[in-house]
């Protein structure tokens, strides 16, 4: 039976030479006095060469990591653990795991006792590198993106706070467990592809690729994701790991984005530009459609939408125009697309089974959106136009179809408006018409094709020649003469009858001031003022202006609007109309009673003659109405202190019967046509002697 020292040294002898971990011993001064094969082999040389030195002085990983396991362990006189990460001779690299332990020597002196084993396997390697370093875990936890490491089989080997949270599980229940149990079906399965691919081939498929997918939560709830993939190679294994971001507030907000830019934001309906999208898409199909039926285009205009806005604030307004959209859908037919084109601009594509089925909705739709509506606390009614063209075997797509539906608009609303029309193939020789006027009357001013010409007014009693109308007239060089029932319209449509009405304000100052001296001006000359050009602001200073270089002419220049213009702005009408009547220039309302028929607004307004409109001298004094409505006029007119002129007066008859009723000044083809300045003034000549 051996000894007790016998059988510690020959313990101890194996163990430094047969353990299957890597031993050293060093003293008090961190000295190796002992060390075995394998940790010797680990710093690259023999045991006999590292007895007697300096671990401290060691250039090698473990040497340093073993010199500051020493210091704590003295520090504290319990044993300090040790990890290394080292590199094998074969390149390889591995980790080296342990601790250092404090020794008392039988002398009373100090020594320490390390002891470390080798851990290559990749598993705990990826445990050590991922999940016992404390700076990697502060640095994973510290990311805002989810972040999970997976071996080359898919099992989870950690993952961070972020992912913890964002998935609802803990740490433990999440170790060992395949990723894709973060992932539903198909994503889960197309995981597991990938891992079988990889296992194959040693390629990855997704590595390095950010891609949208989704991901499930512990609960069983799917969220919308962005992973990204990265690999990692840790020994002779690899890592994936994944970085995953909730996409779900940024998906919100796409879609968000989407839908405004594709929708109106006050009443929700179409843009144009998706408007144009989804109806070219539809009407792709061959004529008559797939499904049977036809398309027809509605184009909404609401006339004059911006006296609600003035009337009642826009907040009436913009509720008027969601209310109108909710009735636009309450009436066609289901599957409709509506747009709003502009601020008070709507179309609406619906299929329809027949033309005479499109002409039924138009008018519905107009009855609909026409009746009154309560709109933030009060009741308003639109006037609306609407054009509509229905589809035929010529069209083809959804620009050819609206560009009828416009032109139908066009005719609506040159016929007065709140109505609805429908396409015609005459409406594009108009069109044309209309566009080759504008062209050319912008240019007629410069070429000289405008002149006047003038009509006489006589007293009714005597029939002499008291005043005139200035006429504009215009002889286009190819065309001919022009009617002013029609470039007029065309003037005030494209805005060009404000630069014609200045040519015309100058040309008739100058040919009375030519008339004065020669004793061939009439008492008074009105020219007719459009609406637009009535209210500007500056017809006052333009008037000014000219009635400066004649001061001769004041008093007998006189303008003509009608009771439309007058009424439609009747604060800055009154304001006009005092400033004319500052500077001596008396108004009289054209065509009165073919508008609003009443002197209700006459009596705020500063004019002096009240022109009362052809249309009522038909058949006078046979018909036996409009005998009774012309007497009125005068009456009421006169109890007013107005002038009343009666145009139109073309028979002896009607002459007859305007003097018995009063009537002051009469105007018609039976006194004169509108003649040529030189014509006009023989006529004041002719009359002269008599006037002698």
């Amino acid at each position: 039976m051996p000894t007790t020292s016998a059988f510690l040294a020959s313990l101890a002898e194996s163990l430094m030479h047969q353990a299957s971990f890597a031993l050293v011993y060093a003293d008090a001064g961190r000295r190796c006095l002992l060390a075995n094969p394998l940790f010797a082999a680990v710093l690259g040389t023999s045991p006999e060469a590292l007895v007697g030195q300096l671990l401290a002085e060691l250039d090698h990983p473990l040497a340093r990591a073993v010199v500051q396991a020493l210091d704590r362990s003295g520090q504290t006189g319990e044993a300090a653990p040790v990890d290394c990460e080292v590199e094998h001779a074969d390149g390889g690299r591995g980790v080296l795991t342990g601790c250092v332990l404090p020794h008392r020597t039988g002398d009373g002196g100090q020594g320490f006792l390390g002891l470390f084993q080798d851990v290559t396997d990749p598993a705990r390697i990826a445990d050590f590198v991922l999940r016992r370093d404390p700076f990697v875990t502060t640095l994973l936890d510290a990311a805002v993106d989810g972040v999970v490491v997976a071996d080359r089989h898919g099992i989870i080997r950690t993952v961070n706070r972020s992912c913890r949270d964002l998935f609802g599980y803990d740490e433990e229940e999440l170790i060992g467990r395949n990723v894709s149990v973060l992932m539903p079906p198909p994503f889960s399965r197309d995981h597991d592809k990938y891992i079988g691919s990889y296992l194959e081939t040693d390629r990855a498929k997704i590595i390095g690729i950010g891609r949208d997918a989704l991901g499930r939560r512990k609960d069983g709830a799917v969220f919308p994701i962005h992973l990204s993939v990265g690999q990692a190679r840790l020994a002779r294994d690899v890592v994936f790991v994944g970085i995953i971001r909730d996409i779900s507030e940024r998906l919100a907000a796409e879609q968000k984005a989407t839908y405004l830019a594709r929708h109106d934001p006050l009443t929700g309906v179409l843009t144009r530009t998706a408007f144009l999208e989804e109806c070219e898409a539809v009407l792709a199909a061959p004529f008559p459609g797939q499904e049977g039926g036809l398309f027809a285009l509605y184009a909404l205009d609401v006339d004059q939408f911006s006296d609600i806005n003035e009337a009642f604030g826009f907040h009436v307004g913009d509720a008027a125009l969601k209310a109108m959209v909710s009735r636009v859908t309450e009436v066609l037919p289901q599957q409709t697309y509506v747009c709003r084109i502009a601020a008070d601009e709507f179309a609406a594509l619906s299929r329809v089974e027949s033309a005479e089925q499109a002409e039924t909705l138009a008018d519905l739709l107009h009855d609909r959106l026409t009746a009154s509506i309560y709109a933030d606390r009060h009741w308003v009614r639109l006037r609306l136009s609407i054009g509509a063209a229905v589809q035929d075997a010529d069209i083809h797509t959804l620009e050819e179809l609206n560009a009828k539906a416009k032109l139908a608009l066009q005719a609506a609303q040159h016929n007065g408006g709140n109505t609805v029309c429908f396409y015609t193939p005459e409406m594009a020789a108009a069109a044309t018409r209309r566009m080759f006027l504008t062209m050319h009357l912008a240019h007629a001013i410069e070429r000289n094709e405008l002149h006047m010409a003038y009509q006489p007014i006589v007293e009714a009693r005597s029939g002499r020649i008291v005043g005139a109308e200035a006429l504009l007239r215009w002889n286009q060089h190819t065309l001919g003469p022009v009617s002013p029932c029609e470039f007029i319209p065309v003037a005030e449509e494209s805005g060009l009858i404000v630069p014609i009405t200045d040519w015309v304000l100058n040309a008739v100052v100058e040919q009375m001031a030519a008339w004065e001296p020669a004793g061939t001006l009439p008492n008074q000359i009105f020219i007719n003022i459009s609406g637009p050009q009535f209210l500007r602001g500056n017809l006052s200073a333009r008037l000014e202006e000219l009635l400066g270089r004649h001061p001769e002419l004041r008093g007998r220049l006189g303008l003509e609007i009608t009771e439309q213009a007058a009424v439609r702005d009747l604060k800055a009408a009154v304001q006009t109309l005092t400033e004319l009547e500052a500077i001596d220039v008396q108004v009289a309302i054209d065509d009165f009673g073919s508008g609003y028929s009443s002197l209700s607004y006459v009596q705020q307004l500063p004019v002096s003659k009240l022109k009362i409109d052809r249309a009522f001298m038909a058949d006078i004094p046979d018909n036996l109405k409009n005998g009774a409505l012309v007497r009125a006029a005068v009456g009421m007119a006169h109890g007013l202190g107005l002038v009343t002129v009666a145009e139109g007066v073309e028979t002896e008859e009607q002459r007859d019967f305007l003097v018995s009723v009063g009537c002051d000044l009469l105007q018609g083809y039976l006194f004169g046509r509108p003649v040529g300045p030189d014509a006009f003034a023989a006529m004041i000549r002719a009359q002269q002697p008599a006037m002698a």
